[in-house]
């Protein structure tokens, strides 16, 4: 799957659209991913990937829940309704679900 998205990375790098700051974040996520999911399955050696890749996962989740105060703040002081609170809690519900992949 990695694989896949990478080729098709490479394909959209020559798009005039794109941009190459993009391309090359994009790249690094999947080149990271694909040698940590590789490490997984004992095809390489464990260079601290996977503990790299928790520690980052413990840092985006400390961040999702710094939102989340700062939803509740914000629907507590009357400057968003509940329905907005709810609807940007799914999205960060949706963005720490992801953290595992």
């Amino acid at each position: 799957m990695t694989n896949a998205a990478l080729a098709r990375l490479d394909e959209l790098a020559a798009e005039d659209w794109t941009r190459d700051d993009t391309v090359d974040r994009l790249r690094g996520l999947y080149e990271y991913r694909r040698r940590r999911l590789s490490t997984r399955a004992g095809l390489d050696e464990d260079e601290g990937y996977e503990e790299r890749s928790l520690a980052y996962q413990r840092m985006l989740r400390e961040l999702i829940e710094a939102q989340r105060g700062a939803i509740i703040r914000l629907r507590n002081d009357g400057s968003i309704s509940n329905n907005v609170m709810h609807r940007i809690e799914r999205d960060l519900d949706l963005e720490d679900s992801r953290l595992e992949i």
